[in-house]
């Protein structure tokens, strides 16, 4: 347990860093980088997802958080396949590798198991949908990106962002621990 608070306070911390680049950079932007900073920021956030999925699939004993993982993993490859060709089309550059908050996350959730992978899994799955819905909405607006397309294509992602968001929050990460654990005692 004390290795999930310490990592609930790490992650909050890292992605409320993250978070506040989505926003704070605004002003200064051109519209080519504004485009590229979505683009950067919307492939470490799918990548992530996909990352954070792909885990607890592979570690979790709870088949409701298992499910959902795999309901992400699905939807976010897609969705970083369809960002990745957007790129490619618009010659924008993709981030080579997860950014670095990204990646210390998951490494911290990898040295998690049972109730406290479970949890962290539902706290970085909310918390990582939060961010990419102010970014996508962020995109879609006004003032936000410049090329059509793409502005069309991230305002066609918020609802879908929106509806993961709420099966995260639902996701009851205690169903089923207590008959595993009541399992691992025979």
């Amino acid at each position: 347990m004390k290795k999930y608070v310490i990592l609930c306070v790490s992650i909050l911390g890292t992605l409320c860093m993250t978070n506040s680049t989505v926003y704070g950079q605004q002003d200064t932007v051109t519209t080519e980088t504004m485009d590229q900073q979505f683009i950067d920021k919307a492939v470490n956030l799918n990548r992530f997802k996909v990352a954070v999925a792909s885990q607890a699939i592979e570690r979790s004993k709870n088949d409701e958080v298992k499910q959902f993982a795999q309901t992400l993993l699905t939807d976010h490859k897609r969705v970083l396949e369809e960002i990745e060709q957007a790129a490619v089309a618009k010659k924008l550059i993709l981030p080579e590798k997860m950014d670095e908050n990204h990646a210390s996350i998951l490494k911290s959730m990898g040295e998690l198991s049972g109730p406290d992978l479970n949890k962290a899994f539902k706290d970085v799955v909310i918390k990582s949908h939060e961010d990419a819905i102010a970014l996508f909405e962020m995109g879609a607006g006004q003032n936000g990106l410049n090329d059509p397309e793409l502005k069309t294509w991230a305002s066609e992602k918020i609802q879908p962002l929106k509806s993961h968001l709420e099966s995260a929050r639902a996701l009851d990460v205690d169903a089923g621990q207590a008959v595993s654990e009541a399992l691992s005692i025979l």
